[in-house]
């Protein structure tokens, strides 16, 4: 039988409940534009650069499927912290760390064959962390971003590397009844790392790195077995590339790595770049991207 004390039994409350309180809400998915010209209206979860949500992330291939795992080296440094850091030259299942901001919103989505606007969702974001600049003049023009909506729209075909995607305010179209405020409620309580990548412990990251798995706890069969730990035996999946517009794409077995130019800002706001690779190194408010 294992030993705990109150103080971590209440802590083990807590959790459960805040996880009950988090699926009992509306579910947060991910923001997509998936073609050009495609348009959406967004209130964004914040109200200073201070809550900005940044993360280093690395994309792996695992058990078939690409997922991310956050980077063990500080944001904005690099040294032997990490193991997918190491393990990310010439390996085309792991990429190198990618310096992220997410942005939590609710979204309004355009039907381009009628003109009207969906129900708003929670969504998260994901974009290159340059894109805090952008950020960080809308809340220097208009203040907190939680009481004014905003148009995003995308300028690119799907499948287009060179997508750009404007946002910017547009008086007649900040309309509070088609994205409520009181929609940001979904996000009280809400864990980004838990939502949008993993955080694994660096012994946890060696042992995907040995077998291709991450180890996972089975339970036991009958409750007064202890539970015990086990990992997927290894299959080395074959480089696949992802679906349009998400974090990470595979080079083909015969590329060379794929590297990614920095973001380009255009007129309008608008700014250019695909969705990883490594930028040129920046300071912001004390964060370095």
């Amino acid at each position: 039988m294992a030993n705990f004390s109150y103080a971590q039994y209440q802590e083990a409350v807590a959790r459960a409940q805040a996880s009950s309180n988090s699926s009992n809400g509306p579910k947060v998915g991910f923001f997509k534009l998936k073609d050009d010209g495609d348009e959406a209206l967004i209130r964004i979860n914040l109200d200073s650069v201070e809550g900005l949500d940044f993360a280093s992330v690395h994309t792996i291939s695992t058990d078939g499927k690409w997922m991310k795992v956050s980077c063990l080296n500080p944001l904005g440094t690099f040294g032997d912290n990490c193991p997918l850091c190491n393990a990310s030259n010439n390996n085309k299942a792991i990429s190198k760390a990618s310096k992220k901001v997410y942005l939590q919103m609710l979204v309004a989505y355009r039907d381009k064959t009628t003109g009207q606007f969906t129900a708003a969702q929670p969504v998260i974001w994901e974009r290159p962390a340059a894109f805090s600049r952008d950020i960080a003049t809308l809340i220097r023009d208009y203040g907190s971003l939680k009481n004014i909506i905003l148009k995003v729209t995308r300028n690119g075909a799907a499948g287009d590397m060179k997508t750009t995607y404007s946002i910017g305010y547009v008086p007649i179209l900040d309309k509070p009844e088609l994205v409520p405020a009181d929609g940001l409620a979904a996000f009280d309580n809400f864990n980004i790392a838990r939502h949008s990548y993993w955080e694994k412990s660096n012994e946890e990251i060696l042992t995907f790195l040995q077998t291709g798995s991450f180890p996972e706890v089975v339970k036991a069969q009958n409750t007064t077995e202890a539970p015990v730990t086990t990992t997927t035996p290894y299959v080395a999946p074959a480089p696949v590339a992802p679906q349009v517009n998400t974090a990470f794409q595979a080079a083909p077995a015969n590329s060379a790595p794929v590297t990614e130019a920095a973001p380009v800002r255009t007129a309008g706001n608008a700014f250019t770049g695909s969705e990883n690779g490594e930028r040129p190194v920046r300071t912001f408010n004390n964060f370095s991207f």
